[in-house]
Formats: structure tokens, C-alpha cells, sequence
């Protein structure tokens, strides 16, 4: 298998679409509905961490506090791929472990989970990170978990892709870790790298999205899809560009709908339209803790939307400058941003004013 292929494959993608994440956010569980949330503040004040690791792409991030950060990269030295913040600086143990990291979630300080290429699962005890499992799907081992999600450590997924037999990355992986045992969903009707899947709780339903890998080596389209634990049925599906490209993103526990240039929710088996994004450099992903508390990635900057209106908080100073994912807390976030012309990985962090 073309490892370096498939770490850039993932890498690109952040790019695109993000992840972690989408929103790769932090560990607290869903705060109770707020039918009618407060403006959010914009008054941050921004402090840049550089981690200079050359060829070190961080792209994943994953927070239980503001001082216990962690942030993963698929790619450079093995003794260099995963990170954490105490609070004050940014650390790695300088450990060599054998694993490319791709995807990062967890419950607690004491309970953190990654998923690898070659179907590794990882765990993080409070004492170290060690080897759980090794997954594998119709005797295909390899693997390549981009992301994962859950509600407890007891129900959470790993997600992503499997090359076929011409080393093409379309046969779609879910695994779900239930009561501690791993079950390998049967993906029959999906093609491509599942990219984010959430659990709804305005329906309890779960929705996933997959990229499509076309052909020449090009992304081809992106897929929304409902499943309700036996088919997945296709609620969306366009060509990949920035007016039509979809994205998910978990906000307060509801699944936002990126749509092209929508962004919306989803009730009654209907998208409902929340807000329409005229900014032509809207880049297709959101984070956020509210409906009036929404960050927008665009090609420029980060933006933020209170709930009437947008306003930049940082604008980029270079060109091809990349957020790869986001941690949010209630008086802080953080912001992974890769600088390709520098080869810098930043963390932009920002804490609102006391």
C-alpha cells in the first residue's frame, strides 16, 4: 500500500473539508437545549503557539479543559505525532510509537482515544497511550481511520476508508466500540472515506458524511446520509466545489448541514435553512457552541456569527493558509492552522476577556 498516498490523501482533505473534526471539539457532553441562546461574544484575546515540526502536518484536535489539549499528526517522525497542551506549553514525549495517528476523541483526562492507519485503535489511561486492537474489515487490514466520535466510552465510532484491489480509497469503514466490544458496520451502499458521523438529538438519528474519491485522483463529491440502523438513505449529494460541497458539524448536540453555501438543520425529514453564506471565501466548515456562536472557516481568516450578523476575529497574512480543526470551551478555543508556505503548524488560542 502507497502509505505516503494516503497520508497525503487525509492531509488534503483537511484541507478541503476539516474533520476534526469538524468539529473535533471538546470532550463536554451536549449542554441542556437553549431555545433562545445569548449573542456570542467576539472579545478575544489571541496568543499563537508555533510548533515547528518540518513535514509534521498537524491536522487533528481534541480537549477534555483548556489545559488538557491534545492535537495528532498522521505524518513526520513517529516520536513526534502526538502533542498535548498542560495549560501553559505544548509538549510531545518524544516517545517513538508506531503508529500515524488520523483521527482523535475522547471522554476525559483519563480516557482518550486514536485511531491509525493499519486499523490501530489507541487509548490514553492517564498513565500512557498503549494498543488496544487492530481492526480489520473482510480480511482487509488496512485500514485508515480519519475520524471518530461518540456519547460515552462505552458507544463511540472510528471511521474512514479501505483501499480495493486497485489501491483506490472507496470501500467505507464504520466501526463502533458498544459496551467494549468493536462491531464492524456493514457499509453495502457507501463508497468513498466516511468523514463525520453524529448522533442528532433533536431525532436520535445519525447522519454521516463520505467523500467520494473520483477518478484522476481528484475529489468527486460529498454525500449526506440518514441511517436508521439497517440502510443508508442519501438526503444530499453534490459535485465538490464551494457552492455545492456538503460538510456536518456538531453544535450543543444538533447536526449542522453545511450545504454549499447553506448552513442549516435538520427536523421533521427537512433541512430547515439557518443562514445563507454570500461570502464567496466561505470555506465550507463551521464549529461552534450555539446557534448564535458559530465560527466559519474561510480561504482568508476565521469568522464568526453571532446570530445576526459576521464579523472576522483573525484574518490570514498568507496565502494557502489551512484550519485544520478546532477545540471549544466556554471561555476559550483553539485553532489548529498549518502555513504551507512556512511549513508551521500554529495554535491560535483565544480567550475571552474576563
Amino acid at each position: 500500500m502507497n502509505y505516503k498516498r494516503i497520508i497525503s490523501l487525509f492531509l488534503f482533505l483537511q484541507y478541503i473539508a476539516i474533520t476534526l473534526f469538524l468539529n473535533l471539539s471538546c470532550k463536554k457532553a451536549p449542554t441542556e437545549p437553549n431555545d433562545n441562546p445569548q449573542p456570542g461574544r467576539r472579545d478575544y484575546l489571541w496568543t499563537v503557539d508555533t510548533l515547528n515540526y518540518p513535514y509534521n502536518t498537524i491536522y487533528r484536535i481534541w480537549g477534555s479543559s483548556p489545559s488538557d489539549v491534545w492535537a495528532i499528526s498522521g505524518g513526520g517522525d513517529l516520536d513526534k505525532t502526538i502533542f498535548h497542551f498542560d495549560g501553559t506549553k505544548w509538549t510531545t514525549d518524544g516517545r517513538l510509537r508506531p503508529v500515524s495517528p488520523h483521527s482523535i476523541w475522547g471522554f476525559s483526562a483519563k480516557d482518550i482515544w486514536i485511531g491509525g492507519m493499519n486499523g490501530m485503535i489507541w487509548h490514553y489511561d492517564g498513565n500512557g497511550w498503549k494498543e488496544v486492537t487492530r481492526l480489520t474489515k473482510d480480511g482487509n487490514t488496512q485500514i485508515v481511520f480519519d475520524n471518530m466520535w461518540g456519547e460515552s466510552t462505552d458507544d463511540f465510532y472510528a471511521f474512514g476508508v479501505c483501499p480495493d484491489s486497485n489501491n483506490l480509497s472507496v470501500n467505507s469503514v464504520i466501526a463502533h466500540n458498544i459496551d467494549k466490544k468493536w462491531v464492524m458496520f456493514n457499509t453495502e451502499g457507501l463508497c468513498g472515506i466516511v468523514e463525520n458521523l453524529y448522533k442528532n438529538k433533536i431525532d436520535q438519528k445519525i447522519y454521516l458524511r463520505v467523500i467520494k474519491w473520483g477518478y484522476g485522483g481528484y475529489f468527486d463529491s460529498t454525500i449526506v446520509y440518514e441511517y436508521n440502523g439497517e440502510r443508508y438513505n442519501k438526503i444530499y449529494g453534490d459535485i465538490w466545489d464551494y457552492n455545492h460541497c456538503a460538510n456536518l458539524s456538531l453544535i450543543n448536540g444538533e447536526v449542522y448541514f453545511v450545504l454549499g453555501r447553506e448552513i442549516a438543520n435538520r427536523n421533521n425529514n427537512k433541512f430547515q435553512t439557518l443562514l445563507r453564506v454570500d461570502n464567496s471565501k466561505f470555506y465550507n466548515t463551521i464549529w461552534g457552541r450555539n446557534s448564535k456562536d458559530i465560527f466559519l472557516l474561510m480561504t482568508d481568516g476565521l469568522v464568526h456569527y453571532n446570530g445576526s450578523d459576521m464579523e472576522y476575529l483573525v484574518h490570514f497574512d498568507k496565502l494557502r493558509t489551512q484550519i485544520f480543526g478546532s477545540a471549544i470551551f466556554d471561555k476559550e478555543v483553539f485553532f489548529i492552522v498549518y502555513e504551507s508556505q512556512t511549513n508551521l503548524n500554529l495554535i491560535y488560542h483565544g480567550k475571552l476577556k474576563e
